[in-house]
């Protein structure tokens, strides 16, 4: 049970490499137009996109390009670099579900690595996927998509009381 499903995610992961052109086509290939992609968290790609068109639009180009802000910083993931995906395990879940634990090999444009790990939960309908949940380290998106960096505050007195 789960072989069709697993056999799916794992030809899309590994035919995701090189630049935005590259990626793209591998999205066209393996993924239905109406599926949907939820990222965890509050970064500037995090939410839900639903439909190709808006997975590529608002959740990998804003990713290439950055999150719009005006300033000295250089933000995006750099298609020069390129970007690959290590499976470290695909698991089949339930109902045409698999988890999915990778990695990512990239860097940001400001030269910053993008080795992020991930869980996902894809779900796939026939032969392509209709649905991914990411869960993975979004302070790696802020410091190489966005060119932010986490800091300590230095924060010695309390905000507040208790």
């Amino acid at each position: 049970m789960g072989d069709h499903e697993k056999k799916v995610v794992r030809d899309w992961i590994e035919s995701v490499h090189g630049g935005a052109e590259d990626v793209w086509t591998t999205f066209q290939k393996y993924f239905h137009d109406d599926a949907t992609w939820k990222l965890i968290g509050t970064t500037p790609r995090s939410g839900e996109f639903k439909g190709l068109k808006s997975i590529k639009e608002d959740f990998l180009d804003v990713g290439r390009r950055g999150d719009g802000r005006e300033g000295p910083s250089v933000q995006g993931l750099s298609s020069e670099f390129g970007i690959r995906l290590e499976i470290d395990d695909i698991l089949d879940i339930e109902d045409g579900r698999v988890l999915v634990l990778c990695r990512s090999v990239g860097a940001g444009r400001n030269g910053v690595a993008y080795d992020n790990e991930y869980a996902w939960i894809i779900g796939v309908r026939g032969d392509k996927i209709e649905s991914m949940y990411e869960f993975c380290d979004t302070v790696c998106i802020e410091e190489a998509h966005f060119d932010k960096k986490l800091v300590p505050r230095g924060t010695t007195e309390p905000v507040y009381a208790t």
